[in-house]
């Protein structure tokens, strides 16, 4: 939010104020009253969820929009409060962003209000369902495998962990029909249902998100810059146990205009490749449970 001030506001540095204005705006728009099971009041705070996947969304979403209205505001003069020369700069820059500040807070808090009083939810949540409701609507077909996909590795793309951000719509989706192979393999019968929350894990998450096992290899083979040999071998090992972070970030994947394309792609690629052998009977249905950090190969004959 900082750096979207200072780029907003030209030769002007604005310093910590939009941050400050941002991170109120958050504060503005999210539930701090919470009720927990067994307490006789609701308690203050923030709750965890707040603050995770879902949550950041929101944040990056009021975080530009009130910077945005804050300097917009804080070019009008006539919302300027203007002090005396003998007043210190820091003084006299507080009083300066004063009505501006206050504008915007209010803006926000207004969003918020009517927000919950229109819909009886939280701003959060509100975005949450907006982006969980269609994509659960598509139901478990291959088509609307590749849409959740797509969604969740744009998100990746942007910083975000997308599979948290829908792991409701997955969980409530796919879990079940995992769970109808496993109780069908248990009395004997055949599997019946290919696309399934481990089939999927296995297909579309082996090596992490993105695939990115495979860019680990050909770097740690292939690659040229020393920094990004030596992320490939810190990444190796996890990356056997479906985790990169270290690449995501380390690379970057993140926001990555190069490389970003087939980290989105590559999953969807390998989901249709892992449909395909299922279906013409080349590999067998997902039927048993596995955690998603079994290595990959390893992964596919424990399922």
């Amino acid at each position: 939010a900082q750096e979207i001030g200072v780029w907003n506001m030209g030769a002007e540095k604005a310093g910590y104020i939009p941050g400050l204005v941002g991170l109120a705006a958050w504060l503005s728009v999210t539930n701090t009253s919470h009720m927990v099971e067994g307490a006789k009041e609701a308690f203050t705070g923030i709750a965890g969820n707040e603050l995770g996947a879902t949550g950041l969304f929101t944040g990056m979403i009021i975080g530009v929009l009130s910077v945005e209205l804050f300097c917009f505001f804080e070019k009008q003069d006539a919302l300027k409060i203007k002090m005396p020369e003998q007043v210190p700069p820091g003084v006299a820059r507080a009083f300066e962003v004063l009505v501006p500040a206050t504008i915007t807070l209010i803006i926000t808090a207004c969003i918020g209000s009517a927000c919950y009083n229109l819909t009886g939810l939280y701003l959060n949540d509100v975005i949450k369902n907006g982006i969980q409701g269609p994509l659960g609507a598509v139901g478990a077909t291959i088509p609307g495998v590749m849409i959740i996909y797509l969604v969740i590795m744009l998100f990746w793309l942007v910083g975000i962990h997308g599979n948290n951000m829908l792991s409701a719509v997955k969980e409530a989706l796919f879990t079940p029909l995992a769970l109808e192979n496993v109780e069908k393999f248990n009395k004997g019968e055949k599997p019946t249902n290919i696309i399934n929350m481990y089939a999927l894990q296995m297909w579309g998450e082996f090596g992490g998100s993105g695939v990115t096992i495979g860019l680990v290899i050909a770097i740690m083979i292939f690659g040229k810059r020393e920094d990004n040999k030596a992320i490939a071998t810190l990444s190796l090992v996890p990356g056997l146990f479906n985790i990169n972070e270290t690449v995501t970030f380390g690379i970057p994947m993140v926001l990555n205009p190069i490389l970003g394309i087939p980290f989105v792609v590559a999953p969807l690629v390998t989901i249709i490749i892992g449909y395909v052998l299922t279906v013409i009977g080349f590999c067998p249905v997902a039927c048993l449970t596995v955690p998603w950090t079994t290595p990959p190969i390893v992964f596919g004959f424990l399922a």
